[in-house]
């Protein structure tokens, strides 16, 4: 009865020959680095070899479904029915990747790619764009990208493309951001997304007061789109939070006024 009541029971992702392919090669992998263990530590290999394995598995199991659960409550549904598929490529990439986070925001933002994957045909692979950058960021990264997104001035140029205003924010404030108070780690951390292209700048070391430019990328905001689960133009999601090109450069146009006549005051001032 409970072997039928195993075989009879639902499949959703159709994972299920999978899972026992899977622990076909966990043991083979498993047996594979069993002479290396027995050498370096065999009473590690002795006490703690299968109950690791099985620990790990279950760890990526539990954040698969995590994210897959999270990812549910951004679909729309009709009728209670799913119209959406995901492609299997963006999909299982998806899970292989986003099963190694524990952390509750970065599996909102797996989920969030996973959503904005599912299309009518199924067959849009854009997503593994932004699965390589989710990949490679950690939470602290995570939660810049989030800062930065989300309180960063949008333009919306003539041309549609949307780009970002400058922004700066202080050290003490990525401090509290991002968690990090370790001012070199920070620094690293600003590096690796500017490296990625999701910010444009970071620390500059003639900044004496440690200002950090934050500005996201035209390719960060659309990662962080894409990892709400929206799947629309993004001119759309950002509606709220725009302004026009000529919006912007009157904006400027007026601030630099102000800024050159304060720069002619402090001349006439000092000059003599």
């Amino acid at each position: 009865m409970p072997a039928e009541k195993e075989n009879t029971s639902l499949d959703l992702l159709g994972i299920k020959p999978i899972g026992d392919a899977a622990n076909t090669v966990i043991k083979k992998s498993f047996d594979g680095i069993e002479g290396f263990l027995k050498i370096v530590c065999a009473p590690a290999l002795e006490e703690y070899g299968l109950m690791l394995k099985d620990k790990v598995r279950h760890w990526r199991l539990n954040n698969i479904y995590s994210i897959l659960d999270k990812a549910k409550g951004k679909l729309e549904f009709e009728n209670e029915h799913l119209q959406i598929k995901a492609h299997p490529r963006v999909a299982l990439s998806i899970i292989e990747n986003g099963s190694l986070n524990d952390d509750d925001e970065i599996q909102e933002m797996w989920a969030g790619l996973f959503a904005s994957s599912c299309t009518k045909t199924g067959q849009e692979d854009e997503n593994l764009i932004f699965i390589d950058l989710l990949k490679q960021i950690t939470v602290c990264e995570a939660r810049i990208l989030k800062y930065a997104c989300e309180n960063a001035r949008k333009i919306i140029y003539e041309n549609g493309l949307i780009a970002c205003d400058e922004f700066n924010v202080s050290c003490e404030s990525l401090i509290e951001i991002s968690g990090i108070i370790e001012i070199h780690r920070l620094d690293r951390e600003l590096d690796h997304l500017r490296s990625l292209e999701i910010i444009s700048g970071g620390f500059s070391i003639y900044d004496k007061s440690l200002m950090a430019d934050i500005k996201p990328t035209a390719l960060a905001l659309n990662l962080y789109v894409k990892s709400q689960g929206y799947n629309t133009d993004p001119k759309f999601f950002w509606k709220e939070n725009t302004i026009t090109e000529a919006e912007w450069e009157a904006k400027f146009s007026k601030n630099e006024g102000v800024l050159n006549a304060q720069m002619l005051k402090d001349f006439e001032k000092y000059k003599y």
